[in-house]
């Protein structure tokens, strides 16, 4: 593969980002990181700048890999970059580690990002700058929505429903047929047995909460 791709963000999950474009031969021009310093570089790649970086000629150049995470209370970062990055028309592949085990029926829409000894079953639909991480196991004919989040180690069963933006957390298991609305939230380690409306969040043991519209 011989098109050169920019990371967005320098954390933790870019690092995994990073990991994954070597895996798969890209050529890795770059990172965006807020306050860069001036001739650095990030785990062997040149900081280009921060975002304002966007603006400058020649960007649209580049294909982007959005390396900011996605979790709870801090969900909408990925999906603004996201829109940025639509609005200037720039490639943004969908990611899959090598050691992910992808159906040839499911359906991974553009940015999103399945991570190493993830499983994506035959019917799933993985939708936009959605992010499945490590170790997640989506069973059959789920729908993932876009920049939503299934967290390390959840597991999906059968035909589940997950909204738009929302939250899987880690070791999670949700049971065939649930939906998870959008922009909801799922305790790690939680069980999920019925239905959860969209902007609420599931902790078990305890009433259904609550969350703050984000537009």
């Amino acid at each position: 593969m011989s098109e050169r791709i920019v990371i967005v963000g320098a954390g933790g999950h870019a690092r995994v980002v990073l990991d994954v474009l070597r895996l798969l031969g890209w050529d890795v021009a770059g990172v965006l990181t807020p306050d860069p310093p001036t001739g650095c570089v990030w785990e062997g790649v040149s900081v280009l700048g921060d975002d304002a970086w966007l603006g400058e000629p020649g960007a649209t150049g580049y294909a982007y890999a959005i390396g900011i995470g996605a979790v709870p209370g801090k969900m909408m970062a990925r999906r603004a970059m996201h829109m940025r990055l639509r609005q200037l028309g720039v490639c943004m592949p969908a990611l899959m580690h090598p050691a992910a085990v992808v159906a040839r029926t499911a359906a991974v829409a553009s940015a999103a990002q399945i991570m190493a000894g993830a499983v994506v079953q035959p019917g799933v639909r993985i939708g936009v700058n959605a992010l499945v991480n490590t170790g997640a196991r989506i069973d059959h004919d789920c729908t993932i929505g876009a920049h939503a989040h299934v967290a390390t180690a959840a597991v999906l069963c059968g035909s589940v429903f997950v909204g738009e933006g929302a939250f899987i957390g880690a070791g999670a298991v949700v049971l065939p047929g649930v939906r998870v609305g959008e922009g909801a939230e799922v305790a790690a380690g939680a069980t999920v047995t019925r239905d959860i409306p969209p902007w609420h969040r599931y902790i078990p043991g305890r009433p259904l909460r609550m969350l703050e519209v984000q537009a």
